[in-house]
């Protein structure tokens, strides 16, 4: 590939990702803060009850594994 052909490649690639960007802010739905915490929120809620399922799961199993000091 020669210096000019490839020259104009990048240009139109750089050219295309700056089209991409600028419709991408034109179109978002809402400000970044707010998609964010509409993103964070529900991920934050499914770690917590994660958590405490596990925690649930090895009081249970704690509990089947506990055998008698006889045996």
């Amino acid at each position: 590939m020669t210096a000019r052909p490839a020259k104009l490649y990048v240009g139109m690639a750089l050219l295309g990702g700056l089209v991409g960007a600028a419709v991408g802010l034109l179109v978002a739905p809402a400000p970044g803060t707010a998609i964010r915490r509409r993103v964070i929120g529900p991920s934050i809620e499914d770690q917590e009850s994660l958590l405490r399922r596990a925690e649930m799961a090895a009081e249970l199993l704690g509990d089947e594994l506990d055998l008698p000091a006889s045996a």
